[in-house]
Order: structure tokens, then C-alpha cells, then sequence
């Protein structure tokens, strides 16, 4: 028999939807045909098309009809949506999400996804031959074969021996995490969510690159993640450079990153600005004990030289009223 090790995998899967036609669309809403995403039924749901409102809403629902579900289930889900720019990809609009969807709670998604007059602007690549394409993806987690290969997931109700080049099929992205650090797996599941693109951008490489690329991500987010500032020393510094250098190579938009790693590299000299200003510090309040000794002292002073004062206004004015009295 066959070894059946399994071991878990860092998952997307997407699906895109083709609207043709779409300055004769007037509806409200508009729907998309049903799809599977990780194991799901879902339709993205976009409003308003027709209307006078400024923004395009999109939304993601799950079938009810297909959620046949205990009482009280729920999952955790990490999604994605996208208006493609179909002239420059560099341009589309992409936003994540995190949604706990259940049989009660099944339709979540992004208010004001994108103003319709930028939708709509002849100078943009979002409407390209009068069709505008938007992807929904989801991010999870699971455990599969080692040998086994992933099929693109077709359309519900569509003939799977169709081309699958069809653009009404999935476009299915997998990551091979075989050998990435499993802790590297929350964190590399929140920075997809949050910047897309990172699965975008290794969409037409291997699965060995992919690997490699990932591991790279990940071990420069669980450094940041795990360091503070107090731990950053020349040898810290010189390994994230290392680490920094290393997954510049593999092409991801790493711009939201770049702060982050730069505070980091400047906490060396952060913390040695610390340890002046502590420095600094520790000289003031030194010098402030000996000004408030000084004071002390000369509030002292002050004060018997203010009896003293007294004590001859007080003989002067006696000496005054005994010349009066005539004694």
C-alpha cells in the first residue's frame, strides 16, 4: 500500500469573474454564476451598477441552500477581492477581510470597494471591451497528500471537460509549504490577506521557487514579529539584512514591508540615541540635587537673614519710641 503522509499546506484559491456587457447592466444588484472555494458554495454579489451611488459595493455569499450544517458551526475564513486592471496589473484595486461566516451569518464584504466614476473612467483598465473582471480568493489552511496534484476547480454545473483555459473555470494558485516552517504560516496567511499581491506575483512559478520565496517572507516577518527593539544588536542587525537582501530577490511588492525593516536596522542606533539620552538624564538629575542642595542652602540663609532683619527694625523702632517717651 501506498504511504498516505500528509502534510499541511498554506492554500489560495480565487475565482474570476468575467461581467461582459457592462454598461448595459442596470441592475441594482448583480450576481455571479455559483463557485467552490475550499470545499464552500459561494456567489459574489456586486451594488449598485445602475444607481447614482458614488462607490461599488462587492460582497461574498455563501448558498444557503448548500451550507448543510449543524446547529451553532461556524469558520474562519481569510478573503480577498479584486477589480483588475487589465492594462496594468500594477493598478488593481485588490482588499482582504477576515469573516467568521456560519448558516446563520453567511454574506460579508466590503462596503465603498472603489468610487464608480474611477470604475467608469475611459483612461483606467478596469473596463477593457466593455467588460469589467473581479476575483474573490480565499486564504486557508490543509492538510493533503504528498503526492497528490491540485485540478483547477470549474464553475458549478460546468462540463469539467471543458478548456480549461475557459475563463469561466477557477484559476486555482497553490503554495507548496512542504518545507516552510509551520510558524511561519500565521504570519504569512496574515500578510497575504493584507497585501494579495503576494500571491499574485508567484502565480506562473514553480512550486520549488515558490517554496523558497515564501520561507524567505516568512523568516523576515518572524523576526520582526518576535524581536524588540532592546534585542537588536550588531549581529541581529547584520542577520536581517541578510534575511532583507535574500527576499528582495524573489519579486514581491515589498513596499509595505521596507518601513518596518528600515525601524529595525535603526534600532541599533535608537537604542544607542537611548543610552545617551539616559546619560543625559542621569547628569540632570545630579545636577539638580546639587541645585536643590544649593537652594536649600540658600533658603536657609534667606531665612536668618530675614530674623536678623527683623530683629533690627524691631531695635530700631524701639529706639525711636524710648527717644519719644523721653526716658
Amino acid at each position: 500500500m501506498g504511504n498516505n503522509k500528509k502534510r499541511l499546506k498554506l492554500m489560495f484559491e480565487k475565482y474570476t469573474w468575467n461581467i461582459t456587457n457592462f454598461s448595459k447592466v442596470f441592475s441594482f444588484q448583480l450576481f455571479s454564476d455559483k463557485f467552490i472555494l475550499d470545499g464552500q458554495t459561494w456567489q459574489i454579489v456586486i451594488t449598485p451598477i445602475g444607481s447614482m451611488d458614488d462607490y461599488i459595493d462587492i460582497y461574498l455569499e455563501a448558498d444557503k441552500d448548500c451550507a448543510n450544517v449543524p446547529e451553532g458551526w461556524k469558520k474562519a475564513a481569510n478573503f480577498s477581492f479584486a477589480v483588475t486592471d487589465q492594462v496594468n496589473d500594477k493598478m488593481t484595486i485588490r482588499k482582504g477581510f477576515e469573516f467568521e461566516y456560519s448558516a446563520n451569518d453567511y454574506s460579508w464584504g466590503i462596503d465603498d470597494f472603489l468610487p464608480l466614476q474611477e470604475l467608469k473612467n475611459p483612461g483606467s483598465g478596469f473596463i477593457v471591451n466593455d467588460t469589467c473582471v473581479i476575483e474573490a480568493g480565499i486564504f486557508f489552511t490543509k492538510y493533503v497528500d504528498e503526492n497528490s496534484e491540485y485540478q483547477p476547480v470549474c464553475k458549478i454545473d460546468d462540463n469539467p471537460t471543458r478548456d480549461r483555459n475557459n475563463p469561466l473555470f477557477h484559476k486555482m494558485f497553490r503554495s507548496s509549504y512542504e518545507n516552510v516552517d509551520q510558524k511561519f504560516v500565521p504570519l504569512l496567511v496574515e500578510a497575504c490577506l493584507q497585501h494579495p499581491s503576494l500571491v499574485v506575483s508567484q502565480e506562473k512559478r514553480s512550486c520549488r521557487f515558490t517554496e523558497w520565496a515564501f520561507s524567505a517572507l516568512g523568516r523576515v516577518l518572524h523576526f520582526l514579529k518576535t524581536k524588540t527593539v532592546k534585542d537588536i544588536d550588531d549581529e541581529a542587525c547584520n542577520h536581517l539584512q541578510i534575511l532583507w537582501d535574500e527576499l528582495k530577490t524573489f519579486g514581491f511588492d515589498l513596499t509595505w514591508l521596507e518601513f518596518y525593516v528600515e525601524s529595525a536596522l535603526g534600532a541599533k542606533d535608537y537604542m544607542e540615541n537611548i543610552d545617551e539620552m539616559r546619560k543625559n538624564v542621569s547628569a540632570l538629575k545630579i545636577e539638580t540635587e546639587k541645585l536643590k542642595a544649593r537652594l536649600i542652602e540658600r533658603e536657609t540663609k534667606l531665612e536668618m537673614s530675614s530674623k536678623e532683619l527683623m530683629k533690627a527694625e524691631k531695635i530700631c523702632e524701639n529706639s525711636i519710641w524710648m527717644s519719644k517717651s523721653g526716658y
